[in-house]
Parts: C-alpha cells; sequence; structure tokens
C-alpha cells in the first residue's frame, strides 16, 4: 500500500483467525475512513488462519503477519513491532466494530487531547447479536468496576476491541499479556504510566 520509505499517519492493526467471511469489508471501511480524513494509512493482518483470510488481506494492499504461536494479545505484540504510522487503530477482523468510525477516535489523538481512546459500546449502539447478554450484564461491568476501583481508569467499556493511541505511547507501556487479557493489561498500564484515557461512544 505504502513504499518502504514513505511513513502512514495510521496503521491499522487486526487480529484474524478465519475472518474470510469479514476481512475484505473491515479492511475496505478502514481504507474508507482514512480517506474520508486525508491520510495515508498502513494495514497489518496478525493471522494464524486456516482458510483464505491471508490471501484476501494481502490482495487487498495488507502486510500479514503470522505470529509464531496463538493468542489474541500475542498477536497485536507482533503486529505493533511493525506498525510504523504516528497512530494505531486497533479493532478485531471480525466485523463486529465499524471501521469508519475510526476518525472519531482519532479525533482526540491528532488534537493532543488524549494517548489512548476507547470505542465504547455502553455509551453508544450495541447492534443485536453484538455482545452476548452474559458479556454485556455481568462479565464487562464487572472487569469494569474492578479496573475502574483498583486502578483508575474510568472507563465504562473497559474490554472494547476497538482502539485508537499514539503509537509512541503504546511503546512505552511493555505489554506482555498473549491472550484476551491484552485489554486489561493495557488499560492498567496506560493508567499506572499516566496517560490520558479517553471514551468515544460508538
Amino acid at each position: 500500500m505504502l513504499s518502504s520509505v514513505e511513513a502512514p499517519d495510521i496503521s491499522f492493526i487486526f487480529p484474524a483467525k478465519d475472518e474470510e467471511e469479514t476481512i475484505g469489508e473491515v479492511i475496505e471501511k478502514a481504507k474508507k475512513a482514512a480517506e474520508s480524513v486525508g491520510v495515508k494509512c498502513e494495514i497489518i493482518v496478525a493471522d494464524n488462519s486456516t482458510d483464505a483470510t491471508p490471501e484476501i488481506a494481502r490482495r487487498m494492499g495488507a502486510t500479514v503477519v503470522t505470529p509464531d504461536r496463538l493468542g489474541y494479545g500475542y498477536a497485536y505484540r507482533c503486529a505493533l513491532k511493525l506498525a510504523r504510522g504516528k497512530y494505531v487503530v486497533m479493532a478485531d477482523a471480525d466485523g463486529t466494530y465499524d471501521l469508519e468510525e475510526a476518525p472519531k477516535l482519532l479525533e482526540p489523538l491528532v488534537k493532543g487531547e488524549a494517548d489512548l481512546v476507547l470505542g465504547t459500546r455502553l455509551k453508544g449502539r450495541i447492534m443485536p447479536g453484538a455482545m452476548p447478554w452474559l458479556h454485556r450484564y455481568v462479565g464487562n461491568p464487572l472487569l469494569t468496576f474492578i479496573l475502574n476501583r483498583f486502578y483508575g481508569t474510568r472507563v465504562s467499556d473497559a474490554h472494547t476491541g476497538f482502539r485508537a493511541a499514539r503509537r509512541e505511547a503504546l511503546e512505552k507501556l511493555n505489554l506482555t499479556s498473549s491472550g484476551m487479557e491484552f485489554a486489561s493489561e493495557l488499560l492498567i498500564k496506560a493508567a499506572y504510566a499516566g496517560l490520558r484515557i479517553r471514551e468515544v461512544p460508538i
């Protein structure tokens, strides 16, 4: 998508495992989001698929990295090593989140008002079937309460998978999680580091 010497403004990162049905639409929406605000982007897919996901992603101009082991957090960590953008947007590859909303997350970063921005579903609109009942009313609220109570994060949707951050800020956090706990580690270490955390409704 970009030459080796042309640094992008935004790095979109998508961890993927067997997402051939959705990866194309996700990448297309990411491109449209970048075009809508007139910036250059790169797309990095951290993929451990057995289907056509990596072929589709490469065909659409994405850089595909294959982590040497499984894990949500590990996939992000592998992809982050390749990111060159000033800003990093992270989202799931299954189409759960509308990537055309990415400019909403990027705005506080570009304005210098935040270092990490979370797309909160609980202050926006949860589409039918997008979040299981147990996650919506028990798991996510409980985790959010714990993080807010003990780590001072002050967020409404701690487990959102749609996030944006300044790349330099992420590099300072020394993230080590390999599984789904990556989301919590990111918030905890961001809070300890004194990063400015914002939420925007999605």
